[in-house]
């Protein structure tokens, strides 16, 4: 997990500290966790995010906000259900939903109390104001609540920070995957205080819709299922081409450009769209005939350097090789036994959940099942050293296998690379820039739309007519999909 910027975070956790300790370490091993964007502001704040993950989000954002958070937790969640142990032990304020079968929903009156008695402490609270977790991949349309809570502060003369926080997930499901949480600029509710006082239900909804704009300003607006994987194709195909920069923020930033932009030219365009697609698709197949990934095209990679590079690592790999081994042979079956109960899971934004959950039970029984077998075996002080010593190789191997594998990616890339001819390493990377000349021109056609001038004919399709590379779409940064004006 990348260090948030600006400030170490104070990790004086509401609740249970031993049980937000053990949810931020389980995320963070289950993703690569980037967080990026200012630190959040002292005194009250009211964070908003979206929910693509169930009980991993608030873990999320425990581990990247720079103070401590409390949370929102639907109502069902404290009684009779799995977690009501954990979530009791959370410090998480309970919210009576209609959705909900059985609530009284007038106890909301509680919920509002609390968070006023929060906010006037001081606190960092946390909603997610779509009330409800789900996989669309867009903004499902907000809750009054989070609106409602700032306002009524703001009318009682207090300043409430409100922070977006947008929770991107490149692979929700998938163990080491990366995900970025891309904290916003804060705003408050000062302006609308005399407004909520005269008519609060028109106060509120203006309020709901900074919001929902603030939040869509953090978020890759894509179908996880389907677009999702084309914007992180065509991102990747992109940067390459153009060699922009691939800070976590600008990653993100570019990524809702061209899921944006991708999503207007198929409403509007169709057959552009289509034939982006179909030259993105024809790229990557010839890639994979070659065996070359998008970075390996622009590999200079002199077999000195490459010799040095695996002697240094291969070094290395003769001490954790064995270690990376032995993690492998001793975790296979909790890891399968993990993969498969996640396959139980009730819908897609649960998975993650179920396999860092199910995955602590289950590693956790695997290790004592063995670590009881050698002491019963071997004595006692055995047992105890094994379960030491596997609680140790879980992670220390975890660490192993992934530099085992950077070693192979790059021995296998300048196997590939010297493999190609150059004239064919050429053409793919002509292809390259022509798609990213024409992503450029859906970038500006997209921006000249949305700033309400005459509107420019549409990007032309790949195949069609390409713009030299002297042309000011090849040559300009700024009109990269990479640069937020």
């Amino acid at each position: 997990m990348t260090p948030p910027e600006g400030k170490v975070p104070d990790r004086r956790y509401p609740g249970s500290p031993v049980l937000w300790r053990l949810a931020v370490l389980g995320t963070s091993v289950f993703y690569r966790i980037d967080r990026v964007g200012p630190p959040l502001p002292e005194g009250p704040v009211l964070l908003v995010a979206n929910h693509p993950n169930t009980v991993l989000d608030p873990a999320v954002i425990q581990g990247t906000a720079t103070r401590p958070v409390r949370f929102l937790a639907k109502s069902t969640l404290f009684e009779r259900h799995v977690l009501s142990p954990f979530v009791r032990r959370s410090g998480a304020i309970p919210v009576y939903r209609r959705i909900d079968p059985g609530v009284d929903t007038a106890r909301n009156a509680e919920t509002f109390a609390a968070v006023e008695r929060a906010l006037a402490g001081g606190d960092a609270i946390c909603l997610f104001p779509e009330g409800i977790s789900h996989v669309s991949g867009r903004l499902e349309p907000l809750r009054t609540g989070a609106a409602r809570m700032a306002l009524a502060a703001a009318a009682a003369g207090r300043r409430v920070a409100i922070v977006p926080v947008g929770l991107n997930f490149d692979r929700l499901p998938m163990f080491r995957s990366r995900m970025t949480a891309l904290y916003g600029r804060p705003f408050d509710a000062g302006d609308l205080a005399d407004a909520f006082r005269a008519d609060p239900h028109d106060a509120t909804r203006v309020l709901t819709d900074r919001i929902a704009a603030r939040l869509r300003r953090v978020m890759i607006e894509a179908d996880p299922r389907s677009d999702l994987p084309l914007v992180d194709r065509v991102d990747r195909l992109y940067a390459a081409a153009r060699g922009v920069s691939r800070d976590p923020a600008e990653r993100v930033r570019r990524r809702r450009l061209i899921a944006r932009g991708m999503e207007r030219l198929r409403e509007e365009h169709p057959d552009r769209h289509d034939a982006i697609l179909a030259d993105v698709l024809a790229h990557d197949e010839q890639l994979r005939a070659l065996g070359l990934r998008e970075q390996d095209l622009d590999r200079r990679m002199p077999a000195g350097q490459v010799l040095r590079f695996v002697l240094r690592e291969g070094g290395r790999a003769l001490l954790t090789g064995p270690l990376a081994a032995l993690a492998l042979a001793c975790f296979a079956v909790p890891y399968y036994g993990t993969w498969a109960l996640s396959g139980k899971a009730p819908d897609p934004q649960s998975r993650a959940a179920w396999e860092v959950l199910g995955g602590a039970v289950v590693y956790g029984a695997w290790i004592a099942a063995l670590s009881v077998a050698s002491g019963l075996w071997f004595g006692g002080l055995v047992g105890v050293a094994t379960a030491a010593g596997l609680v140790g190789l879980a992670f220390t191997g975890l660490s192993a296998i992934e530099r085992q594998a950077a070693v192979v990616r790059a021995v296998r890339a300048f196997l590939a690379t010297r493999q190609t001819p150059l004239r064919a390493r050429a053409r793919l990377k002509r292809q390259r820039a022509a798609i990213a000349t024409v992503l450029e021109r859906v970038h500006e056609w997209l921006s000249t739309n949305q700033a309400g001038t005459a509107r420019p004919a549409p990007p032309p399709a790949p195949d069609g007519p390409r713009p030299p590379a002297t042309t000011k779409a090849a040559s300009e940064p700024t009109r990269a999909p990479g640069r937020v004006k």
